[in-house]
C-alpha cells in the first residue's frame, strides 16, 4: 500500500521543516493500532513541493460563516483553502486534481495521498486525498482523514458545525442507509452491519438522544470498556443515525473502534506479506574489565529488526539507573572500579 506524503504551503527553504513533519507523522502513525501490526503493508512516500508562499488561505466564507477566519490570501502550489466549503472553517481543502497529477508523475503506483499543510489552523478533510494542518495533535488529524480517504470511514461526531453552534438542519438524519461501515440507521439488531460484533446482553440501541435538537448530552455507558453496539448520534447528525461505539478515533480521536479496525483490517490484507519473526539482537555477551574510573560499557541493538516496521527497547541489568529504552546505550556500573 503506498501511502503518499504531499508538502502543501511550504516555501523552498521550509522543506527541511516538511521532512520532520513527515517523519513525525510517520512514526505515530505506525505507532497506532491497527497500523501497529500492519506496517509492513505500507510504503510510505515523500513528495517535496515548494510554494511561493508559506500557508494556506482563510477566507470567511459565503456571509462570513467562517467569522473567525484571518481571511489571509497566500500563494501556494495546491491552492490550500479553510472554509472550503463556506461553512465550516475546519474544512481544508486543496486542488484534488493537481495532488494527483503530481502523484501520477511522482509515484504512479499510489494508493492514497496525504497533503501536509503548513498551518497551524485546526483543519483536514477526507476524500480523493486527504489533508490535514498542523495545529496541536495534528496527527490525529491525518490518521482521521485517512480513515474517510484510504478507508471509506464516515465521521462518528453528531454535527456538523459543532454542538455549540445552533445549528438547526441536522437534528435528524434522512432514512437511508448511509454507505460508510461505521455508520447506520438501522436498529434491528440482526440489520445492522456490525451485527457480529455486538454481545448478546449489549442494549439496542445502546444509548437514544432525548432530544434531537441538540447533541445528546449523555456520558458513555460503559466508561472503562470499548463496547460495541449502536450509539445514537453520528455521520454528523444528532439523531436518527447511529454509531458503534461511544468513542473512535472517528469521532474524538480515541482509538479507532473495532469496527473501524476491522475495516482497515479488511482493505490491507491484500498487501500484508507473509509474517516473519523480528530478529532480537543484543550483539552480546558484554565482557568488559572495570579498572580505574572505566566503569561503563556501550551496549548495541543496531542488529535488531522487524521488517522496516518501528522498533522498541528495553535493556535491564545492575546498571545505573537499571533500564534504558534505548537501541544502543552507553550504562554504567556502580560501586565498581
Amino acid at each position: 500500500y503506498n501511502l503518499v506524503l504531499v508538502a502543501e504551503g511550504y516555501q523552498d527553504t521550509e522543506l527541511s521543516d516538511f521532512a520532520d513533519d513527515a517523519q513525525d507523522f510517520l512514526e505515530f502513525f505506525l505507532e497506532t493500532p491497527p497500523f501497529t501490526e500492519s506496517c509492513r503493508a505500507f510504503n510510505v512516500w515523500r513528495i517535496d513541493v515548494s510554494s511561493t508562499d508559506s500557508g494556506a488561505d482563510d477566507p470567511k466564507g459565503m456571509d462570513d460563516v467562517c467569522s473567525t477566519a484571518t481571511e489571509a490570501e497566500v500563494d501556494t502550489y495546491f491552492d490550500a483553502t479553510f472554509c472550503s466549503d463556506g461553512k465550516a472553517r475546519r474544512l481544508l481543502g486543496v486542488d484534488n486534481g493537481t495532488v494527483i497529477d503530481v502523484m501520477n508523475s511522482e509515484v504512479p503506483e499510489w494508493d492514497q495521498g496525504l497533503v501536509i499543510v503548513n498551518s497551524n489552523i485546526y483543519g483536514g478533510a477526507g476524500g480523493s486525498v486527504g489533508t490535514t494542518s498542523l495545529d496541536g495533535t495534528w496527527e490525529n488529524i491525518a490518521i482521521h482523514e485517512f480513515g474517510h480517504s484510504g478507508f471509506g470511514l464516515a465521521d462518528e461526531y453528531e454535527y456538523y458545525l459543532g454542538c455549540s453552534s445552533g445549528e438547526t438542519d441536522r437534528d435528524n438524519h434522512p432514512m437511508s442507509e448511509p454507505v460508510q461501515p461505521n455508520v447506520t440507521v438501522e436498529t434491528d439488531p440482526m440489520m445492522i452491519k456490525w451485527s457480529s460484533l455486538i454481545d448478546g446482553g449489549t442494549p439496542i440501541p445502546t444509548t437514544e438522544n432525548a432530544d434531537c435538537s441538540v447533541c445528546d448530552p449523555q456520558g458513555n455507558p460503559f466508561p472503562a470498556m470499548m463496547v460495541v453496539g449502536l450509539y445514537e448520534g453520528a455521520h454528523s447528525y444528532h439523531c436518527d443515525a447511529f454509531r458503534p461505539t461511544f468513542s473512535c478515533m472517528m469521532r474524538n480521536f480515541a482509538p479507532f473502534c473495532p469496527v473501524c479496525t476491522q475495516r482497515i483490517n479488511d482493505v490491507l490484507q491484500p498487501y500484508k506479506p507473509a509474517n516473519q519473526a523480528p530478529v532480537c539482537d543484543a550483539n552480546g555477551p558484554y565482557i568488559k574489565e572495570c579498572t580505574g574510573n572505566v566503569n561503563f560499557v556501550t551496549l548495541d541493538g543496531s542488529g535488531s529488526s522487524d521488517e522496516g516496521c518501528i522498533l522498541t527497547f528495553e535493556w535491564t541489568g545492575p546498571f545505573t539507573g537499571g533500564s534504558s529504552a534505548e537501541e544502543s546505550p552507553t550504562v554504567q556500573f556502580s560501586g565498581l572500579g
